[in-house]
């Protein structure tokens, strides 16, 4: 401040010097805060800029966090990766998979699941009987039944499962997202290791590998996905409501191998099953009347090495689930005398009148029918004192499949609660024959027999042998892939086939002993000789204008078949039929049958008289 003399012209000469001192002091003063200011700007600078520049890397940070989800926005048609969703319909994720043939029911809040989705991709152990409306799950204790009501019911013309239901039998993870514009539901049964990761900041989840592509939701940070397919720029993910889609890959952080784990909410389903302390050497005796009974003391004077007897007992006889019964205590007491076991067959061909491939049709579809057979059999098997039972059910068409399947899952359970065993026979595995169902009947039967002969039967348009070995083994390795090697019991042939041919067509073909087929080779000058690619002996001769031919069951062919065999550690053996085979054989088979396999891994074992010597698990 500067003062000029005219600011003073009013003041006396006292107070003018009062002033001057006053102005000076408040120079002064002036300019020490001035200097202090200047202090406190340079301290605080570095600071200030510090916290600028903190400030600014933050904004780049969460700008940069940003710069991915900016303008994006959830547009996806999620109803579209069904196929289209109607009115009270909800998409279905099964695994990874949008489903677009089958789509859920719904009913108020409740969710409903196609029975054949349910039956292909779930569950296949429901069975739903459409003749008497009930929906049957058979368990080792016993089978329950669901009527059409509540939990089984028709909705817009589709047979739907409740979910509280399909869930009630089956291993699997499942949510619901009912609340969006496009209900689904996501089910998990897939089971393994699985690689995952988290969302390191918000993600979109693009339908497709692209930015552009549309977005399906919006993922927060943290939260964990499923890596199905890791690419370059994006990987395929599953978040945890089953949307499955792409997220950029800087995005996804912390990649961990987990393993999905199993709920366990299922009832056990642990079939008891019955092992022979030693292999079993089983032979089919065909009894067509009360007197054939009387043929086992024949058959139990020979020197042979069989431990288990079927003679061929009942057969279905009518469509209300009836059978025939030709049982015979007497013929079980002298077998279990000579320390045998009888496993009486039940068949579905043997009674005149009844067609085997219709009328197994409407008695095994029929749950009363089915009942009405099993208790039969049963106890009339028990009544007797028979130690088992053997079901030869052939012919079936492949709508009767899944009832077969069902029947025998009921006769398990009867029979095993009688204290019987139980074996099925079925043919050489082959497109045709499919629908026999041989899991089933390897998860809930003591034994699993295969039919390992008549490759060329009185039906082929061309001659050839009874049982190849490329026929045995194929048979084997294919029942192998469904059933565990300790139930399997493979059938071979006692008999040959007789084929009379002009020119390569054949004109008719007959089924002959063994020492039949033999002999009439011998009878017409022909010394057979080895066929490599059959595994047998082989003979022709011409007779009345025709080619005869035989390929020879005999005992090298059976065996080159029992030293095949042998090396896949089965059950044992069966042979069809008793009586028709040469007495040289015999010594093949007790040689089998003495090279034990080690078959006796369930708890419960018999030896071959029927006594247990375990206890079931």
């Amino acid at each position: 401040m500067r003062l000029d003399d005219k600011d003073f012209d009013d003041l006396e000469i006292e107070d003018i010097e009062t002033v001057k001192k006053r102005v000076e002091r408040r120079s002064r003063k002036g300019k020490r805060k001035s200097r202090g200011g200047t202090a406190l700007v340079r301290i605080l600078f570095p600071v200030i800029l510090g916290l600028l520049l903190i400030t600014g890397i933050f904004l780049i940070f969460v700008r940069g966090s940003l710069d991915d989800l900016k303008g994006v926005e959830v547009n996806a048609d999620i109803a579209s990766l069904f196929g289209g969703l109607e009115a009270n319909e909800a998409g279905i994720v099964l695994n990874d998979r949008y489903e677009t043939e089958y789509k859920a029911c719904l009913e108020g809040s409740r969710v409903f699941l196609p029975y054949d989705y349910t039956r292909s991709e779930l569950n296949d152990w429901f069975y739903y009987d459409e003749n008497e409306g009930i929906v049957l799950y058979t368990t080792p204790e016993g089978t329950e039944r669901t009527e059409l009501g509540s939990d089984a019911k028709i909705i817009n013309g589709v047979f739907c499962l409740s979910s509280e239901l399909v869930r009630k039998y089956t291993d699997l993870e499942y949510r619901e997202e009912l609340d969006a514009d496009a209900p689904y539901v996501y089910i998990r049964n897939s089971r393994g290791r699985y690689s995952s990761a988290v969302t390191a900041k918000k993600a979109a989840l693009y339908l497709s590998d692209n930015k552009k592509s549309d977005v399906l939701s919006i993922l927060e940070k943290n939260e964990h996905v499923r890596v199905i397919d890791a690419g370059s720029e994006f990987s395929r993910v599953q978040a945890a409501d089953g949307l499955t889609g792409y997220v950029v890959n800087k995005s996804l952080d912390d990649y961990t191998d987990e393993e999905d784990s199993v709920p366990g909410n299922v009832p056990e389903m642990e079939f008891p099953s019955t092992r022979f302390n030693q292999k079993i050497i089983l032979g089919w005796h065909q009894v067509m009347n009360k007197d054939a009974n009387q043929g086992v003391y024949d058959i139990l004077i020979k020197d042979s090495s069989i431990n288990v007897l079927s003679p061929t007992w009942y057969s279905l006889k009518d469509t209300e689930g009836g059978i025939t019964d030709l049982s015979s205590g007497e013929y079980v007491k002298a077998a279990h005398e000579a320390g045998k076991q009888v496993w009486p067959v039940i068949d579905n061909f043997n009674c005149m009148d009844f067609k085997s491939e219709s009328g197994s049709f409407d008695v095994l579809s029929h749950s009363s029918k089915r009942q009405v057979l099993t208790e039969a059999l049963v106890n009339s098997v028990k009544e007797c004192g028979a130690d088992g039972i053997n079901v030869d059910f052939e012919r079936l068409s492949g709508e009767t499949g899944v009832s077969f399947a069902q029947f025998i899952k009921e006769l398990s359970v009867a029979s095993h609660n009688a204290g019987l065993i139980l074996s099925v026979d079925n043919y050489v595995p082959e497109a045709h024959s499919m629908h026999y169902y041989r899991g089933v009947q390897g998860r809930v039967c003591d034994y699993v027999v295969i039919m390992g002969y008549d490759e060329y039967n009185a039906a082929s348009s061309e001659a050839g042998p009874v049982a190849s070995l490329d026929f045995v083994e194929n048979g084997i390795e294919k029942t192998l892939q469904e059933v565990d090697a300790a139930k399997v019991i493979n059938g071979l042939p006692f008999y040959s086939r007789v084929w009379e041919t002009k020119n390569g067509a054949v004109e008719g073909t007959h089924a002959a002993p063994m020492k039949e087929a033999s002999e009439l080779l011998s009878s017409h000058g022909v010394t057979p000789s080895w066929d490599d690619g059959a595994g047998c002996n082989y003979g022709e001769y011409e007779s009345d204008g025709a080619l005869v031919r035989i390929w020879l069951e005999d005992e090298e062919s059976m065996n080159a078949k029992l030293s095949i065999m042998d090396g896949y550690h089965l059950a044992g053996a069966a042979f069809w039929k008793l009586g028709l085979e040469d007495e040289s054989v015999w010594d093949d088979i007790a040689a089998y049958a003495a090279n034990n396999a080690d078959n006796a891994e369930t708890a419960n074992t018999v030896d071959a008289a029927g006594d247990q010597d375990g206890a079931s698990e």
